[in-house]
């Protein structure tokens, strides 16, 4: 590899953190992403490289690291944790450029955020308890008036305490309004999904339309619309135990649910994705679940390194 095409190789796989990061949900983004990791060496070699410098930094929001692979005044395939923190005191003199979408602010700036494959519990003033599942970000705004958890991004369950103040969680797409409640909120690209496990909870869009959701009821939402309600899944909250249970799903969903609890990628070729099972995973230990994975159906785990996964079906 050249110097150059190194550079080059670094400044694409910041720039795919930062729009992986976006849109975790976005298949096709995600299928092009592993498209291009998979192209050369080169593109493999940078991938790893961003995600380390991520992780070393006690995970920098994908903008960040975007932001300081493109202009930190160092030789970029020579980064390393000090060079990469002289980076972003260099890139606290540019203008607002590269935060456009962090909503006004970084992530890392949130009140509260975890990192892959973390989750913490906090227990609020209010005697609220806020649980934060994977690459979460949320701001808390607790005034006289009201109870406001802004959920920018990730996942997160809320079992609200006894406070005559209304509880509000704001997403992207929405409010959602606690009626004396335990609910799980989860921001997608472009939409919001709302389970509700206990009493009740009042979803307000932009454009003034409301839609209550109650107990054992699942629903996602755009700005503009609702989707249908629906029967909350067995489990479905399970995440804040360190557990996934699943239901028939199609093994390219299941890993597509395991890689957000780990960083690199994680993926499979078409005929094992096909491939539909059922069981109950760990979270907090992905390796297990690929080997009970590999053992449940006729597959086998390919790892190139620990940032590079891929399932195939066995011939």
């Amino acid at each position: 590899m050249t110097a150059d095409e190194k550079r080059q190789a670094l400044r694409a796989a910041a720039q795919w953190l930062a729009r992986r990061s976006g849109a975790p949900d976005d298949t096709a983004l995600q299928d092009a992403w592993r498209r291009w990791c998979m192209e050369t060496p080169t593109n493999h070699w940078a991938w790893q490289r961003v995600e380390r410098l991520q992780l070393q930094l006690g995970k920098l929001p994908s903008a960040m690291a975007y932001e300081v692979l493109d202009h930190a005044p160092v030789a970029l395939a020579q980064l390393n944790r000090r060079s990469l923190l002289k980076g972003i005191i260099v890139i606290g003199g540019v203008s607002g450029l590269g935060w456009s979408g962090y909503r006004q602010a970084p992530l890392w700036m949130a009140d509260q955020r975890t990192a892959i494959g973390e989750r913490r519990s906090l227990q609020l003033a209010d005697g609220t308890r806020l649980t934060l599942n994977t690459s979460t970000a949320v701001d808390i705004q607790f005034d006289a008036q009201v109870r406001l958890i802004k959920l920018r991004a990730g996942e997160i369950q809320v079992q609200t305490g006894k406070d005559p103040r209304p509880f509000i969680v704001r997403s992207a797409q929405g409010d959602m309004q606690a009626l004396g409640t335990r609910f799980d909120v989860r921001q997608h690209a472009g939409t919001t999904t709302l389970s509700v496990s206990e009493h009740a909870v009042q979803v307000r869009l932009g454009n003034g339309r409301t839609q209550r959701v109650d107990a054992g009821q699942t629903m996602s939402f755009s700005r503009d619309d609702f989707g249908p309600l629906q029967a909350a899944a067995l489990g479905s909250d399970s995440w804040v135990e360190g557990l996934l249970r699943v239901d028939d799903w199609p093994l390219q969903r299941l890993l597509g649910e395991l890689s957000r609890y780990r960083p690199g990628y994680l993926g499979c070729s078409d005929d094992a994705g096909s491939l539909v099972l059922s069981g109950v995973f760990p979270l907090d230990n992905t390796e297990l679940a690929l080997a009970a994975i590999a053992r449940a159906l006729p597959v086998q785990v390919l790892q190139r390194t620990r940032y590079w996964t891929r399932v195939l079906k066995k011939t």
